[in-house]
Protein backbone atom coordinates (compact mmCIF):
# COMPACT_ATOMS: atom_id res chain seq x y z
CA UNK A 1 0.00 0.00 0.00
CA UNK A 2 2.68 2.61 1.03
CA UNK A 3 4.74 1.38 -2.32
CA UNK A 4 1.79 2.71 -4.74
CA UNK A 5 1.67 6.48 -5.31
CA UNK A 6 -1.83 6.64 -3.65
CA UNK A 7 -0.37 4.93 -0.73
CA UNK A 8 3.01 7.45 -0.53
CA UNK A 9 0.44 10.36 -0.70
CA UNK A 10 -1.54 9.54 1.83
CA UNK A 11 1.34 8.80 4.38
CA UNK A 12 2.55 12.07 3.52
CA UNK A 13 -1.08 13.86 4.11
CA UNK A 14 -0.82 11.76 7.58
CA UNK A 15 2.46 12.97 8.42
CA UNK A 16 2.02 16.78 7.61
CA UNK A 17 -1.35 16.55 9.64
CA UNK A 18 0.16 15.18 12.82
CA UNK A 19 2.64 17.73 12.25
CA UNK A 20 0.01 20.50 12.22
CA UNK A 21 -1.97 18.73 15.19
CA UNK A 22 1.36 18.68 17.31
CA UNK A 23 2.35 22.15 16.59
CA UNK A 24 -1.30 23.25 17.57
CA UNK A 25 -1.06 21.39 20.68
CA UNK A 26 2.23 22.31 21.91
CA UNK A 27 1.56 26.16 20.66
CA UNK A 28 -1.80 25.77 22.57
CA UNK A 29 0.83 24.02 25.99
CA UNK A 30 2.97 26.77 25.82
CA UNK A 31 0.82 29.62 25.63
CA UNK A 32 -0.78 28.47 28.63
CA UNK A 33 2.05 27.68 30.90
CA UNK A 34 3.39 31.30 29.38
CA UNK A 35 0.08 33.07 31.19
CA UNK A 36 0.31 30.27 34.39
CA UNK A 37 3.77 31.37 35.11
CA UNK A 38 3.25 34.33 37.06
CA UNK A 39 0.68 32.20 39.54
CA UNK A 40 2.79 28.92 39.25
CA UNK A 41 4.42 29.06 42.47
CA UNK A 42 0.53 30.13 44.63
CA UNK A 43 -0.86 27.19 42.32
CA UNK A 44 1.73 24.42 43.20
CA UNK A 45 1.39 26.04 47.23
CA UNK A 46 -2.61 25.57 47.03
CA UNK A 47 -1.90 21.91 45.69
CA UNK A 48 0.94 20.78 48.05
CA UNK A 49 -1.36 22.31 51.35
CA UNK A 50 -4.70 20.74 50.05
CA UNK A 51 -2.84 17.30 49.16
CA UNK A 52 -1.21 17.51 52.58
CA UNK A 53 -4.64 18.43 54.89
CA UNK A 54 -6.67 16.42 52.66
CA UNK A 55 -7.46 13.56 55.33
CA UNK A 56 -8.33 16.31 58.07
CA UNK A 57 -10.72 17.48 55.55
CA UNK A 58 -12.25 13.94 54.86
CA UNK A 59 -12.58 13.08 58.56
CA UNK A 60 -14.29 16.43 59.31
CA UNK A 61 -16.77 15.40 56.25
CA UNK A 62 -17.67 11.82 57.64
CA UNK A 63 -17.53 12.79 61.15
CA UNK A 64 -19.34 16.34 61.40
CA UNK A 65 -21.26 15.68 57.72
CA UNK A 66 -20.46 19.19 56.74
CA UNK A 67 -20.81 20.44 53.34
CA UNK A 68 -17.37 20.27 50.96
CA UNK A 69 -17.84 24.08 50.61
CA UNK A 70 -18.23 24.39 54.02
CA UNK A 71 -15.30 21.95 55.03
CA UNK A 72 -12.52 23.76 52.74
CA UNK A 73 -13.56 27.28 53.90
CA UNK A 74 -13.38 26.19 58.09
CA UNK A 75 -10.11 24.49 56.68
CA UNK A 76 -8.70 27.71 55.39
CA UNK A 77 -9.93 29.61 58.27
CA UNK A 78 -7.77 27.58 60.03
CA UNK A 79 -4.98 27.60 58.02
CA UNK A 80 -5.04 31.38 58.03
CA UNK A 81 -4.75 31.51 61.56
CA UNK A 82 -2.12 29.48 61.74
CA UNK A 83 -0.28 31.50 59.63
CA UNK A 84 -1.46 34.66 60.70
CA UNK A 85 -0.84 34.95 64.17
CA UNK A 86 2.87 33.62 64.74
CA UNK A 87 3.03 36.79 62.80
CA UNK A 88 1.75 38.70 64.51
CA UNK A 89 3.07 37.77 67.60
CA UNK A 90 6.45 38.14 66.02
CA UNK A 91 6.00 41.55 64.87
CA UNK A 92 4.44 42.66 68.22
CA UNK A 93 7.55 40.83 69.83
CA UNK A 94 10.37 42.50 67.29
CA UNK A 95 8.27 46.09 67.35
CA UNK A 96 8.19 45.71 72.01
CA UNK A 97 12.02 44.90 72.30
CA UNK A 98 13.20 47.12 69.51
CA UNK A 99 11.22 49.92 72.08
CA UNK A 100 12.41 48.53 74.82
CA UNK A 101 16.20 48.92 73.81
CA UNK A 102 15.51 52.43 72.24
CA UNK A 103 14.89 53.56 75.78
CA UNK A 104 17.44 51.79 77.24
CA UNK A 105 19.85 53.74 75.00
CA UNK A 106 17.77 57.04 76.20
CA UNK A 107 18.35 57.16 79.29
CA UNK A 108 22.05 55.68 79.01
CA UNK A 109 21.57 52.21 80.69
CA UNK A 110 23.59 49.20 79.75
CA UNK A 111 22.39 47.78 76.56
CA UNK A 112 25.24 44.92 76.07
CA UNK A 113 26.51 42.95 79.05
CA UNK A 114 29.92 43.24 79.72
CA UNK A 115 32.59 41.00 78.25
CA UNK A 116 34.21 37.97 79.84
CA UNK A 117 37.78 38.57 80.68
CA UNK A 118 38.68 35.49 78.68
CA UNK A 119 38.05 36.79 75.78
CA UNK A 120 41.05 39.07 75.71
CA UNK A 121 42.72 35.49 75.31
CA UNK A 122 41.61 34.42 72.27
CA UNK A 123 44.40 33.90 69.60
CA UNK A 124 44.35 36.54 66.99
CA UNK A 125 40.69 38.32 67.65
CA UNK A 126 40.80 37.98 71.40
CA UNK A 127 42.03 41.70 72.50
CA UNK A 128 39.94 43.66 69.73
CA UNK A 129 36.96 41.77 70.11
CA UNK A 130 36.94 42.31 73.96
CA UNK A 131 37.91 45.87 73.40
CA UNK A 132 35.05 46.03 70.96
CA UNK A 133 32.28 44.43 73.09
CA UNK A 134 33.53 46.07 75.91
CA UNK A 135 32.94 49.92 74.38
CA UNK A 136 29.36 48.90 73.26
CA UNK A 137 28.83 47.49 76.86
CA UNK A 138 30.29 50.49 78.63
CA UNK A 139 28.76 53.39 76.34
CA UNK A 140 26.38 52.41 74.16
CA UNK A 141 24.99 55.77 72.66
CA UNK A 142 28.05 57.10 72.00
CA UNK A 143 29.13 52.94 70.06
CA UNK A 144 25.75 53.37 68.85
CA UNK A 145 26.55 57.00 67.19
CA UNK A 146 29.92 55.93 65.76
CA UNK A 147 28.70 52.90 63.44
CA UNK A 148 25.49 54.75 62.44
CA UNK A 149 26.61 54.17 58.67
CA UNK A 150 27.39 50.42 59.51
CA UNK A 151 23.83 49.94 61.34
CA UNK A 152 22.20 51.82 58.61
CA UNK A 153 23.41 49.76 56.16
CA UNK A 154 22.02 46.69 58.16
CA UNK A 155 19.08 48.40 59.12
CA UNK A 156 18.39 48.21 54.89
CA UNK A 157 19.37 45.04 54.61
CA UNK A 158 16.75 43.82 57.72
CA UNK A 159 14.48 45.75 55.87
CA UNK A 160 14.35 44.24 52.33
CA UNK A 161 14.34 40.33 54.37
CA UNK A 162 11.18 41.99 55.92
CA UNK A 163 9.33 43.13 52.64
CA UNK A 164 10.09 39.68 51.05
CA UNK A 165 8.70 37.62 54.36
CA UNK A 166 5.66 39.98 53.66
CA UNK A 167 5.66 39.19 50.28
CA UNK A 168 5.75 35.42 50.74
CA UNK A 169 3.26 35.86 53.62
CA UNK A 170 0.43 37.13 51.65
CA UNK A 171 1.33 34.59 48.97
CA UNK A 172 1.10 32.02 51.14
CA UNK A 173 -2.24 33.48 52.88
CA UNK A 174 -3.48 33.71 48.93
CA UNK A 175 -2.33 29.74 48.44
CA UNK A 176 -4.35 28.88 51.48
CA UNK A 177 -7.64 30.60 50.38
CA UNK A 178 -7.23 28.54 46.67
CA UNK A 179 -6.44 25.19 48.73
CA UNK A 180 -9.93 25.67 50.61
CA UNK A 181 -11.64 25.76 46.84
CA UNK A 182 -9.45 22.80 45.83
CA UNK A 183 -11.03 20.96 48.79
CA UNK A 184 -14.36 22.13 48.51
CA UNK A 185 -13.90 20.13 44.94
CA UNK A 186 -11.55 17.58 45.25
CA UNK A 187 -13.89 14.65 44.53
CA UNK A 188 -14.05 15.95 41.15
CA UNK A 189 -10.77 16.84 40.97
CA UNK A 190 -9.46 13.60 42.41
CA UNK A 191 -11.62 11.36 39.23
CA UNK A 192 -9.91 14.11 36.85
CA UNK A 193 -6.03 13.37 37.86
CA UNK A 194 -6.24 9.86 38.64
CA UNK A 195 -7.68 9.24 35.35
CA UNK A 196 -5.05 12.01 33.32
CA UNK A 197 -2.61 9.59 35.21
CA UNK A 198 -4.11 6.18 33.82
CA UNK A 199 -4.61 7.60 30.59
CA UNK A 200 -0.76 8.44 30.51
CA UNK A 201 0.73 5.22 32.05
CA UNK A 202 -2.35 3.04 33.03
CA UNK A 203 -2.37 1.46 36.33
CA UNK A 204 1.18 2.49 36.91
CA UNK A 205 0.41 6.25 36.63
CA UNK A 206 -2.12 5.97 39.10
CA UNK A 207 0.42 4.22 41.38
CA UNK A 208 2.44 7.57 40.72
CA UNK A 209 -0.59 9.50 42.18
CA UNK A 210 -0.65 7.91 45.29
CA UNK A 211 2.71 8.00 45.74
CA UNK A 212 3.18 11.91 45.25
CA UNK A 213 -0.10 12.24 47.59
CA UNK A 214 1.35 9.65 50.14
CA UNK A 215 4.77 11.75 50.19
CA UNK A 216 3.97 15.24 50.20
CA UNK A 217 1.55 14.31 53.52
CA UNK A 218 4.54 12.67 55.06
CA UNK A 219 7.12 15.50 54.49
CA UNK A 220 4.63 17.97 55.72
CA UNK A 221 3.78 16.33 58.88
CA UNK A 222 7.91 15.30 59.08
CA UNK A 223 9.32 18.36 58.48
CA UNK A 224 7.02 21.14 59.03
CA UNK A 225 5.28 19.79 61.31
CA UNK A 226 8.09 18.89 63.24
CA UNK A 227 9.75 22.13 62.88
CA UNK A 228 7.01 24.08 63.93
CA UNK A 229 6.37 22.00 67.61
CA UNK A 230 10.05 22.60 67.59
CA UNK A 231 10.78 26.29 66.93
CA UNK A 232 7.27 26.75 69.09
CA UNK A 233 8.62 25.08 72.13
CA UNK A 234 12.05 26.65 71.78
CA UNK A 235 10.33 30.07 71.56
CA UNK A 236 8.65 29.43 74.69
CA UNK A 237 11.91 28.57 76.56
CA UNK A 238 13.26 31.89 75.19
CA UNK A 239 10.20 34.18 76.34
CA UNK A 240 10.03 32.27 79.77
CA UNK A 241 13.53 32.75 79.93
CA UNK A 242 13.42 36.36 78.64
CA UNK A 243 15.80 36.63 75.83
CA UNK A 244 15.94 39.92 73.91
CA UNK A 245 14.31 39.27 70.23
CA UNK A 246 13.11 36.16 71.30
CA UNK A 247 10.34 36.11 68.76
CA UNK A 248 12.62 36.84 65.89
CA UNK A 249 15.02 33.76 67.27
CA UNK A 250 11.81 31.31 67.55
CA UNK A 251 11.54 32.65 63.51
CA UNK A 252 15.26 31.90 62.52
CA UNK A 253 15.05 28.43 64.20
CA UNK A 254 11.90 28.07 62.63
CA UNK A 255 13.17 28.83 59.12
CA UNK A 256 16.34 26.92 59.49
CA UNK A 257 14.53 23.60 60.45
CA UNK A 258 12.01 23.71 57.69
CA UNK A 259 15.33 23.72 55.25
CA UNK A 260 17.05 21.46 57.44
CA UNK A 261 20.13 23.57 58.39
CA UNK A 262 18.15 23.10 62.26
CA UNK A 263 18.27 25.31 64.41
CA UNK A 264 21.11 24.61 66.68
CA UNK A 265 23.33 27.16 64.97
CA UNK A 266 21.32 29.72 66.71
CA UNK A 267 20.33 28.08 69.86
CA UNK A 268 24.08 26.86 70.82
CA UNK A 269 25.08 30.90 70.80
CA UNK A 270 22.11 31.77 72.91
CA UNK A 271 22.74 28.59 75.34
CA UNK A 272 26.42 30.10 75.75
CA UNK A 273 25.04 34.22 75.64
CA UNK A 274 22.85 33.29 78.85
CA UNK A 275 25.57 31.17 80.75
CA UNK A 276 27.45 35.03 81.00
CA UNK A 277 24.43 37.23 81.27
CA UNK A 278 22.00 35.52 83.48
CA UNK A 279 22.24 33.59 86.99
CA UNK A 280 23.63 30.06 86.95
CA UNK A 281 20.27 29.02 88.32
CA UNK A 282 18.37 30.19 84.97
CA UNK A 283 21.22 29.52 82.49
CA UNK A 284 21.15 25.35 83.89
CA UNK A 285 17.22 25.44 83.79
CA UNK A 286 18.00 27.08 80.09
CA UNK A 287 20.02 24.54 79.13
CA UNK A 288 18.45 21.63 80.38
CA UNK A 289 15.12 22.45 78.78
CA UNK A 290 16.59 23.59 75.39
CA UNK A 291 19.48 20.95 74.37
CA UNK A 292 17.22 17.87 74.37
CA UNK A 293 14.36 19.96 72.31
CA UNK A 294 17.74 20.22 69.38
CA UNK A 295 17.64 17.08 69.06
CA UNK A 296 14.03 16.61 68.78
CA UNK A 297 13.57 16.66 64.71
CA UNK A 298 16.35 13.64 64.81
CA UNK A 299 14.20 11.53 66.58
CA UNK A 300 10.67 12.61 65.42
CA UNK A 301 11.36 13.38 61.47
CA UNK A 302 12.00 9.97 60.14
CA UNK A 303 9.20 8.08 62.36
CA UNK A 304 6.60 10.55 60.13
CA UNK A 305 8.00 10.98 57.16
CA UNK A 306 8.94 6.66 56.75
CA UNK A 307 5.26 6.38 57.85
CA UNK A 308 3.14 4.06 55.47
CA UNK A 309 5.70 4.74 52.46
CA UNK A 310 7.35 1.99 50.62
CA UNK A 311 9.70 4.47 49.42
CA UNK A 312 13.52 4.20 51.88
CA UNK A 313 13.79 7.04 54.04
CA UNK A 314 16.89 7.75 52.87
CA UNK A 315 15.31 8.66 49.04
CA UNK A 316 12.84 10.83 50.98
CA UNK A 317 15.83 12.64 53.27
CA UNK A 318 18.06 13.17 49.72
CA UNK A 319 14.56 14.87 47.76
CA UNK A 320 14.15 17.41 50.57
CA UNK A 321 17.70 18.21 50.75
CA UNK A 322 18.46 18.39 47.73
CA UNK A 323 14.85 19.82 46.35
CA UNK A 324 15.07 22.83 48.96
CA UNK A 325 18.86 23.75 47.95
CA UNK A 326 17.21 23.62 44.00
CA UNK A 327 14.04 25.36 44.34
CA UNK A 328 13.86 26.76 47.89
CA UNK A 329 10.78 25.84 50.08
CA UNK A 330 8.59 24.42 47.39
CA UNK A 331 11.23 22.30 46.38
CA UNK A 332 11.12 20.67 49.75
CA UNK A 333 7.97 18.99 48.49
CA UNK A 334 8.92 18.64 45.19
CA UNK A 335 12.23 17.12 45.84
CA UNK A 336 10.42 14.21 47.14
CA UNK A 337 7.97 13.32 45.20
CA UNK A 338 10.22 13.46 42.06
CA UNK A 339 13.07 11.00 43.76
CA UNK A 340 9.65 8.75 44.96
CA UNK A 341 8.74 8.26 41.28
CA UNK A 342 12.16 7.92 40.24
CA UNK A 343 13.02 5.36 42.41
CA UNK A 344 9.15 3.22 41.78
CA UNK A 345 10.24 3.59 38.06
CA UNK A 346 14.02 2.03 39.05
CA UNK A 347 12.57 -0.70 40.77
CA UNK A 348 10.03 -1.68 38.44
CA UNK A 349 12.88 -1.69 35.87
CA UNK A 350 15.17 -3.68 37.54
CA UNK A 351 12.12 -6.37 38.68
CA UNK A 352 11.36 -6.86 35.33
CA UNK A 353 12.00 -9.95 33.69
CA UNK A 354 15.25 -10.13 31.68
CA UNK A 355 15.03 -10.95 27.96
CA UNK A 356 16.00 -14.18 27.10
CA UNK A 357 19.29 -13.53 24.64
CA UNK A 358 18.87 -16.98 23.07
CA UNK A 359 15.62 -16.11 21.61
Amino acid sequence: MIDTEKGRLELSRFTIDMAVRLALIAGVAYVSLLLLRPVAPLLLWSVILAVAVFPLYSLLRRRAGVRPWLGGTLLSIVLLVLLVTPVILLSTSAIQTLEAYGHMVMEGNRVVPPPPDSLSTWPVIGERLHAFWLAAANDSRSFITGHIPQIASFGRFIGSIAAGVAFEVLQFAAAIVVAGVLLAYSDRLSVTVTGLAGRIADARGRHFVEIAGSTIRNVSQGVIGVALLQAALLGLGLLVAEVPFAGALTFVCLVLAIVQVGPNIVMIPVIIWVWFAMPSVTAAIFTVYTAPLLLLDNVLRPILMARGLQTPMPVILAGVICGTLAGGLIGLFVGPVVLAVFYDLLQTWMAAAPIDEKR
